[in-house]
């Protein structure tokens, strides 16, 4: 069976709350969101590969967390180009799934449901999908579910109307012409894909997605672990 590599891009510009890089922020008093995702995607039957990608300010700080994962130094400027550091490291993988080391999702099942659709499916990309929240329109982008397919994509409109944001992407090396490094996230290849006629499919959560970009989210999360 092909094997997978999961990115988890923590380089580039990491923006802070507090002073702290916002991928090391607690969630539990032994867990934190970085630990978070390394520990997604144990229980499929894909040979998943995981690796984070730190910038040198923090990479030896992530080394010593002993995360279930490998971990590279890269400075980069956008999450896409740490993409393609990553990417450019395994040659020999063809398929990839990108989580957000900032963000926190009580439902981590949708994440191995999402790999084992995407490895079924055949298709070029997949989507982990949420139900968005008010306070997150403008911030996510969001997708038009309509007949079961995806068949629209737009990045942080705060009047955008469509009820589900991603959160998560799985997809194959034909997919990574699309990718332009100088973009700021791997999801501007969602509107590029669907314009060529990508197979494209979801998964959707059953609860509530964090995007821990501000403190007043970072809240949010906090009262929901209480």
């Amino acid at each position: 069976m092909d094997k997978m590599l999961h990115i988890i891009p923590a380089a580039g510009k990491a923006s802070r709350i507090g002073g702290i890089p916002k991928f090391l922020l607690p969630i539990a008093s032994d867990n934190f969101l970085i630990k978070f995702h390394s520990n997604l995607v144990n229980n499929v039957d894909t040979h998943v590969h995981k690796a984070i990608v730190v910038s040198s300010e923090y990479f030896e700080t992530v080394k010593r967390l002993e995360l279930n994962a490998e971990i590279f130094e890269a400075n980069t400027s956008t999450m896409n180009e740490t993409v393609a550091f990553a990417i450019d490291r395994f040659p020999e993988i063809n398929n990839y799934l990108l989580t957000m080391p900032d963000t926190f999702f009580n439902d981590s099942d949708v994440i191995e449901n999402l790999v084992e659709k995407f490895v079924k499916s055949n298709v070029d990309i997949s989507l982990g999908l949420w139900k968005i929240q008010n306070y997150q329109k403008g911030k996510l982008g969001q997708v038009l579910v309509k007949d079961g397919e995806i068949t629209d994509a737009v990045d942080k409109d705060k009047n955008c109307k469509y009820q589900h944001a991603w959160g998560a992407i799985a997809w194959n090396s034909s997919a990574n012409k699309l990718i332009n490094v100088k973009e700021s996230h791997i999801g501007y290849i969602i509107k590029p894909a669907l314009e060529n006629r990508y197979k494209i499919n979801y998964e959707i959560a059953d609860n509530k997605y964090y995007d821990c970009g501000t403190f007043d989210e970072y809240l949010e999360l906090l009262r929901f672990k209480k």
